[in-house]
C-alpha cells in the first residue's frame, strides 16, 4: 500500500495541528458516515494533519498538480 495520496487541499474536512485530536475528529466523522473511509494525512512540510474522505483522492497524474499527502492513519 502506497502511503502517498494526492488531494485537493480544499477537499479536507479539517486541518488540525495535534495528531491525536485529528484521530478523534476523524472517528467522530466516521460515526456519522460509516460507509466512507477517512484518511488522516500530512502534507510535505506541513505542520497540520488533514482529514479527507478516501474517495476524494486524485490520481497522481492529475492535471492541476494536487498536493501530495503522507497517510498517517486510515479510519
Amino acid at each position: 500500500m502506497d502511503n502517498r495520496i494526492f488531494f485537493n487541499p480544499g477537499d479536507s474536512i479539517a486541518n488540525i495541528n495535534d495528531y491525536n485530536e485529528a484521530v478523534r475528529k476523524g472517528q467522530i466523522f466516521k460515526k456519522k458516515k460509516k460507509e466512507d473511509e477517512l484518511v488522516i494525512a500530512r502534507g510535505k512540510g506541513d505542520e497540520e494533519y488533514a482529514i479527507f474522505y478516501a474517495k476524494d483522492a486524485l490520481p497522481s497524474d492529475h492535471s492541476s498538480h494536487p498536493q501530495g499527502y503522507e497517510v498517517t492513519k486510515r479510519i
